[in-house]
């Protein structure tokens, strides 16, 4: 296997590891699983009906499974097994990196239940809000200790998914209200949508353009559900860059994306953070979170539907104007 590492500025062939430092093995072994896989968390969308992510870039992985195969013959088990339980305290169950693969679409298999329950969805900021009175009024019940820590840590992982979901199918219904839309997201929202081969050769095949337009919408729809809507900052850019909504100070941003690295850590650590202090939940953490919800989802149903409303009227005033010439 002629396989070559960075180490120290220099190419170091894979059966020169057995020569090198633990140190040195150890950094190697690192960078290249980081390079090849990472938490499911940066890129993989989560379906809340199965309750796990949807392993689009392929796995799940086992950090020790896939370090035995590349270096076992290599390095000392002792070294492979000091390595793997580092990464089992980051992450259990790990995606290939997103950053590998090029038109996946062309090679994976698409969920289609998934897509056909983002698109179906009449009116999500409705559903957001019908989601999260159920929590309300879940959280009622008069369960103590562990069971209620358990039940709060439950609640507070669907707030953010509830919030998620909100992102995700608000920003693809409204985008397909207007092509100007679907435009500025391929254009501008730094999505990494990339064209399939099927898609770019079908104005040689004597496509029709309503053929290619319909195909382009549902393949960036598609590439929409599978991008992460994890981190707050960037649905926020995506948001901005295609419907140039206004973002005011009073969003609350921070707690939000504090909120999701806790929700992180009792999805992907088994309740603790990367210190290994457990993540415990209260009642207020859980009303405060939903206080937040509410507001964030409110505003950004708001913010979009007057962009939307705004670049309507500036479509009829320019309309208008030339009927009139």
């Amino acid at each position: 296997m002629d396989v070559r590492f960075e180490l120290n500025g220099k190419k170091v062939p894979l059966r020169s590891l057995k020569y090198k430092s633990k140190d040195d093995q150890l950094e190697v072994m690192r960078n290249w699983f980081y390079e090849n896989y990472e938490d499911p968390v940066e890129s993989c969308p989560y379906n809340g009906r199965e309750g796990g992510y949807a392993y689009i870039y392929g796995g799940p992985y086992d950090a020790a499974e896939e370090l035995q195969t590349m270096f076992e013959a290599y390095v000392k088990d002792d070294y492979i097994e000091e390595l793997v339980d580092e990464l089992n305290f980051e992450c259990t169950e790990w995606s290939r990196n997103s950053h590998l693969l090029d038109d996946w679409f062309d090679e994976h298999e698409f969920d289609e239940d998934l897509y056909d329950a983002v698109i179906s969805s009449e009116n999500p900021y409705q559903k957001f809000v019908d989601n999260i009175d159920s929590i309300k009024t879940l959280t009622k019940t008069r369960n103590t200790g562990e069971q209620r820590d358990h039940l709060l840590g439950m609640f507070y992982t669907n707030v953010i998914t509830a919030l998620e979901t909100l992102y995700v199918e608000l920003f693809i219904k409204s985008m397909k209200r207007d092509d100007i839309y679907i435009a500025r997201c391929i254009e501008k929202a730094n999505t990494q949508f990339k064209v399939s081969k099927t898609i770019a050769s079908m104005p040689f095949k004597n496509e029709s353009i309503k053929n290619i337009r319909e195909e382009l919408s549902k393949a960036i729809t598609e590439h929409l559900i599978a991008t992460s809507w994890h981190y707050i900052d960037d649905v926020v850019k995506r948001y901005k860059a295609t419907f140039e909504i206004k973002v005011h100070a009073d969003w609350p941003i921070d707690e939000i994306k504090e909120a999701t690295q806790k929700r992180n850590h009792l999805v992907h650590r088994g309740g603790k953070d990367k210190e290994g202090n457990p993540v415990i939940i209260s009642d207020l953490d859980l009303e405060l979170l939903v206080t937040n919800a509410i507001f964030l989802g409110n505003k950004l149903h708001e913010s979009v539907n007057t962009a939307i409303a705004e670049m309507e009227l500036t479509i009829l005033a320019e309309t208008f104007k030339k009927s009139e010439l």
